[in-house]
């Protein structure tokens, strides 16, 4: 492994860490101080997460042991943060939900078969619908509008909120990437994505939805070749 990357590793380690840390205290100063909502902290720090691994990561961690090394740090600070109650920002819901712990290692896994099936899209496109569909389907179902429940929690708006965006996101992100939108891959990707959030529960669909939209790219570049 070129000693480059290991510097490039240990600075991402670092400077992703401070980036975190920082993320997370600005979300106990809104929920404190601004009296923000906690499932708006929660969701902020979630997606910012989120978007920061998909810019970060790629440029910063060649080796992927540095990207599963961090997300292995932040299980543990979060684990650490939830028994000292140091986050209510983020863990102060009322129900009961693993998703903190879930994100971590789902982002950590989604890059780490990525990088094993040289596919880059795939991290690419699972952090987007992860980032955009996931809070947009809890935001609406939950709080703009009342609709009937599916399964554990879920709701017929938020579902369809999640499966119109992804399918928005895959047909965008396809079109530019290609210059086709590839329309049944598209549906493909957003109508099993969709399914997964909503089977998914306390959290789990932290780790299920960019796992599974990773993999389906990842099927679907060995299935063209």
């Amino acid at each position: 492994m070129n000693m480059n990357y290991h510097v490039l590793g240990l600075f991402g380690l670092l400077g992703s860490t401070v980036g975190y840390i920082l993320l997370l205290i600005f979300c106990e100063f809104i929920n404190r101080k601004l009296k923000v909502d906690v499932e708006y902290t929660r969701k902020l720090s979630h997606v910012s997460s989120v978007l920061i691994a998909m810019f970060f990561f790629p440029v910063f961690f060649k080796n992927v042991g540095y990207a599963l090394g961090l997300s292995a740090l932040f299980f543990v600070l979060l684990v650490v943060a939830n028994v000292q109650k140091w986050l209510p920002s983020v863990d102060g819901v009322d129900r009961k939900t693993g998703g903190s712990y879930f994100l971590a290692f789902g982002v950590g896994a989604t890059y780490y078969i990525s990088v094993v099936f040289d596919n880059s899209m795939a991290f690419t496109l699972a952090m987007l619908i992860f980032a955009i569909s996931d809070p947009l389907a809890g935001i609406i179902g939950a709080k703009w509008v009342k609709s009937k429940e599916i399964y554990g929690g879920k709701t017929i708006a938020g579902s369809l909120a999640f499966l119109f965006s992804a399918l928005i996101i895959c047909l965008l992100f396809f079109n530019s990437v290609f210059g086709n939108p590839m329309i049944a891959l598209s549906l493909m990707v957003a109508l099993t994505a969709t399914v997964m959030e909503l089977i998914s529960t306390r959290g789990t669909d932290n780790f299920t939805i960019p796992l599974v939209v990773a993999l389906m790219l990842i099927i679907h570049q060995y299935l063209v070749v």
